[in-house]
């Protein structure tokens, strides 16, 4: 695999060459590409070790803490996953991108309150990103600040409106609100009507409407027959309703 940084070599007799900061931090950023797209595509042991090639050849980099910490979370390695992102944001308290890596692996450990404190963190960096703004919506939801998770949710599909997740955590939480036109309003946003059909019901049994599922689990059926999530589940809580 190619270096992420070419040594520098003086020799006797020859002027010294300096580096080529623009090439070096081209190189890097291309590592960090290749890294994210491992990660997206589940090779945690692939990136892990492209990661110690490039700690081997001296590179040093917030965003490569970050990915380290990506792959072992995909590893299972949570502890060691908090403890790197712990000390990163210790050296680099201002990187929005690893307070919210460590909010995103706080959360899916359970500890909540201070997955908020850390996506909150990297929300105020970072203002503008809408990923953030949609993982701290969803830890508020986990939380069960439900009217801060509706604004977070508003907030990230203001910059980007195209996002199936964030409508449909949005849908969700409203739910939970009693605000079913809302919801409904939000889950269309997001799919075909069979889809948000069969999304809103989920939400609405999850909130504990068995009715409200019953008749559009029925509806996401009628619109598209032989849809197979609604199926399942229409039959699962029909059995389950009756006595």
């Amino acid at each position: 695999m190619i270096g992420l940084l070419l040594a520098s070599v003086c020799l006797a007799g020859t002027p010294d060459v300096q580096p080529d900061l623009q090439d070096d931090r081209v190189r890097l950023a291309t590592q960090l590409d290749v890294l994210d797209s491992l990660l997206e595509n589940g090779m945690p042991e692939q990136a892990l070790a492209m990661i110690g090639e490039m700690h081997q050849q001296g590179a040093k980099d917030v965003r490569m803490d970050v990915a380290e910490a990506r792959a072992m979370h995909q590893r299972g390695l949570d502890h060691d996953a908090e403890r790197l992102l712990l000390a990163t944001v210790k050296k680099n308290p201002r990187t929005a991108e690893a307070w919210a890596q460590l909010g995103v692996l706080q959360a899916d450990m359970g500890q909540v309150p201070a997955a908020v404190e850390s996506l909150k963190k990297a929300a105020r960096l970072d203002p503008k990103n809408p990923d953030i703004q949609n993982n701290y919506g969803f830890v508020l939801m986990a939380a069960g600040r439900d009217e801060d998770a509706v604004d977070a949710f508003r907030s990230s599909l203001a910059m980007d409106p195209a996002s199936i997740r964030t409508r449909n955590n949005l849908g969700f939480v409203l739910v939970r609100l009693d605000r079913y036109d809302e919801a409904m309003e939000s889950f269309r946003a997001a799919s075909d009507e069979a889809d948000a059909r069969y999304n809103f019901a989920a939400a609405c049994e999850s909130h504990g409407d068995k009715a409200a599922a019953i008749t559009n689990y029925d509806a996401a059926v009628r619109v598209r027959p032989g849809h197979p999530l609604a199926v399942a589940a229409l039959s699962r809580i029909l059995k389950e309703s009756s006595p």
